[in-house]
C-alpha cells in the first residue's frame, strides 16, 4: 500500500478551479461584448441616420469590450498555469511515512524481553577477579601545575566576571 500523502488545504483545492471558472466567465463576457458592440458600430456606420455619438461612442465601446476580452484571455492563461502548478506541487509533495505497527506479543518474544532473562544461573560470588590487573591503573591523576578554578555559588555569579 503506498504511503499517504500530506493533505492539502481546502482553499488550495477550491480556489484555482474557481478562479478558472471566473476567468472563463470574463472571457465569454468579453467575447459577447465585442461582438455586440462591433455589430452596433457597423450598423451605425451603415445607417444614414447615425449621429456622431453613435459612431464615435461605438468605437469607444468596442475598445472597452476588447479590453474585457483581453483580460479574460489573460485570466484564463494565468488560471490554467495556477491549476498546473498546484497539481505539480501535489504530485511531488513528500509522502508521509507510514506509522510503524506495534509488534505483537509473538514477534516481541523473539527479540528477548528483559522479563525473559534467566538470573537464577548468575552468581556474583563465582566471578573470578584474580586475573584483573589493577596495579597499573592510576587512580590519582597527576595534577601538578594545574590551577583549581573555584565554582561560583550561584549561576548568576558566573555571568558576572568581577
Amino acid at each position: 500500500m503506498p504511503a499517504p500523502r500530506r493533505s492539502i488545504s481546502l482553499a488550495a483545492l477550491v480556489i484555482p478551479p474557481a478562479a478558472l471558472l471566473a476567468s472563463v466567465a470574463v472571457l465569454v463576457l468579453g467575447i459577447w461584448m465585442t461582438i455586440a458592440e462591433n455589430d452596433a458600430l457597423v450598423a451605425a456606420l451603415n445607417s444614414p441616420d447615425a449621429t456622431a455619438a453613435d459612431v464615435y461612442g461605438g468605437q469607444s465601446r468596442v475598445v472597452v469590450a476588447g479590453a474585457v476580452l483581453t483580460a479574460g484571455i489573460l485570466a484564463v492563461v494565468i488560471s490554467l498555469a495556477t491549476v498546473a502548478v498546484t497539481g505539480t506541487i501535489r504530485a511531488f509533495a513528500p509522502r508521509l511515512a507510514p506509522a510503524a505497527a506495534p509488534a505483537s506479543d509473538q514477534e516481541a518474544d523473539g527479540f528477548g524481553d528483559i522479563d525473559d532473562l534467566d538470573t537464577d544461573d548468575l552468581d556474583i560470588d563465582d566471578l573470578d577477579t584474580d586475573d584483573l590487573d589493577t596495579d597499573d591503573l592510576d587512580t590519582e591523576a597527576d595534577l601538578d601545575g594545574v590551577e583549581a578554578v573555584p565554582r561560583p555559588a550561584h549561576p548568576a555569579d558566573a555571568a558576572d566576571p568581577r
